[in-house]
């Protein structure tokens, strides 16, 4: 019987191991919690001691109400320990990360080869939803992306139902130029096995934490290369200290259309992902928060939060457009923040700028210049006869033009149907210009001046969809014709055909 006993205990053991590990990836938040908080676990050790000291040779009454004493304080004294340890962590980080100071904005000015983001989110989504065409499909959340030097915006093609989730694979991902107002659409129909939005094996995180357990992950971005749609992943890994932690960029998971997996470390994702969104936009907002974390111990640092607020900044965000700022110059996407100072006051005191290699750097204003919430009223100032319960102004975005820093704002009706306007307001000055078109807009971040568009002529363009993607036929005026599809064009090609209108004349090379 004992035999019998000790092989079913062990049999057991086994079962629940192998359940473990089968369902761990559902725990991973719980698990990284302690993971990234040593303190809960050091306290938790402290407090079975104390138990255990405290029960010796008591009576049994006598130690649940010790084991009730205790775990009472524990918890009381938990939340005010795990803050001191955010705050050692960030005190941390900051020291990691101390800026470098920025003249001017020369080296980001966009008339320098910038790449122009025009199309706002909700627009891109609108216009993704209008050309879904298969039943049991549609698409996920939709994100910006950057390859082949451009940005943009990308959705998953996903399951529609939870059956279809169970029985079917994402079935490839929609593409949208960020720098036209037109709609453009670049569908790559392929079976990709892992997307964030499938159910739990065949979901992109599941996946993630099969491939290292004990690390946080970025927000997954497409690239494509070479007819190959890859997903990108920034992994955060946790530097250990006494009783907290500091995160880290450590590189890059990268996920194949079969499912294959392959890491790379900031060096070889700086190589091979040059133009692409590789460092963590959550890791760069935290080390943007512990720059109010500048003082050198973590005590003085809280004790100046509390009461001083000496130097001490805030991030703010728009509605639906959380830093932050995603912006591609020379080829390169940054990630930019506008900060202002503590208090009620909607102005920027500082721009931080954070490269994919996670360098950051630092521009003080000299005093508070118009934030990107109150540049919104210079918009509507400006524009007094415009419906306001039709249209709204989304998506606030830091432009350099001329060494100068503008608000862009895009005016849009409330149902994401198209653009309406491009609006940019002068940080310093609260000036406004008003762009009716997006090759206006670009002339002016080039030159720094508005000029009229140089028209040319042309007989037709035919434009309509098929197999998933947008086609021109341009009909020219000796009775000949071009025929393209964006399938197969550049970026620039795109925003090119997107110039011509009929009655223009355009020479095609």
């Amino acid at each position: 019987m004992d035999l019998k006993r000790k092989i079913f205990q062990i049999v057991l053991i086994a079962v629940l191991l192998i359940l473990m590990y089968a369902i761990a990836p559902i725990f991973h938040p719980f698990a990284m919690f302690f993971y990234k908080n040593p303190i809960v676990i050091e306290l938790g050790i402290l407090t079975s001691v104390i138990i255990g000291f405290l029960s010796y040779k008591r009576r049994i009454d006598e130690i649940f109400h010790n084991i009730a004493i205790i775990f009472l304080i524990f918890f009381v004294i938990l939340s005010p320990l795990l803050y001191i340890a955010n705050a050692y962590s960030l005190t941390t980080l900051q020291k990691e990360n101390i800026p470098k100071e920025m003249r001017d904005f020369e080296e980001f000015d966009f008339n320098n080869d910038g790449y122009l983001r025009i199309l706002p989110k909700k627009v891109a989504e609108t216009f993704m939803i209008s050309s879904l065409e298969y039943p049991r499909y549609t698409i996920g959340n939709v994100h910006i992306t950057t390859f082949k030097n451009s940005m943009f915006w990308f959705a998953y093609l996903e399951p529609d139902g939870l059956f279809n989730k169970i029985i079917l694979k994402s079935k490839g991902i929609f593409l949208i130029p960020a720098n036209t107002t037109e709609r453009v659409i670049v569908r790559e129909e392929k079976t990709i096995e892992y997307t964030p939005e499938q159910l739990v094996t065949d979901n992109l995180y599941w996946k993630l934490y099969r491939f290292d357990y004990f690390a946080d992950y970025g927000k997954s971005r497409v690239v494509i290369k070479n007819n190959e749609i890859y997903t990108i992943v920034p992994q955060i890994k946790y530097k250990f200290h006494l009783f907290y932690t500091t995160p880290y960029w450590s590189g890059i998971v990268v996920i194949d259309e079969k499912g294959n997996t392959k890491y790379y470390s900031k060096e070889e994702a700086l190589k091979e992902f040059n133009d692409s969104v590789v460092f963590p936009e959550s890791l760069a907002r935290r080390i943007v928060e512990s720059q109010n974390y500048w003082k050198e111990s973590a005590i003085a640092n809280i004790l100046n939060l509390w009461f001083k607020h000496e130097n001490e900044i805030e991030l703010v965000d728009t509605d639906g457009n959380r830093q932050p700022y995603l912006i591609m110059v020379n080829k390169k996407p940054y990630w930019v923040f506008a900060v202002e100072p503590y208090g009620r006051a909607y102005g920027i005191s500082k721009i931080f700028v954070i490269g994919m290699d996670g360098e950051i750097r630092e521009y003080k204003f000299s005093e508070p210049k118009i934030g990107p919430i109150k540049g919104r009223d210079y918009v509507q100032k400006t524009l007094p006869t415009y419906d306001w319960d039709k249209f709204e102004i989304v998506e606030p975005l830091p432009i350099f033009v001329n060494n100068k820093l503008y608000w862009r704002y895009i005016i849009i009706p409330k149902s994401g149907g198209g653009i309406s306007k491009i609006v940019l307001v002068d940080v310093e000055t609260g000036d406004v210009k008003i762009f009716d078109s997006a090759e206006e807009y670009a002339l002016f971040i080039r030159s720094g001046e508005i000029k009229e568009t140089k028209k040319v002529i042309i007989k037709d363009i035919i434009r309509y969809e098929k197999d998933g993607n947008t086609h021109w036929i341009i009909v020219l005026s000796n009775n000949s014709y071009v025929e393209l599809s964006a399938k197969n064009m550049t970026v620039e090609e795109i925003i090119k055909i997107n110039k011509l209108k009929v009655g223009d004349v355009y020479n095609w090379n």
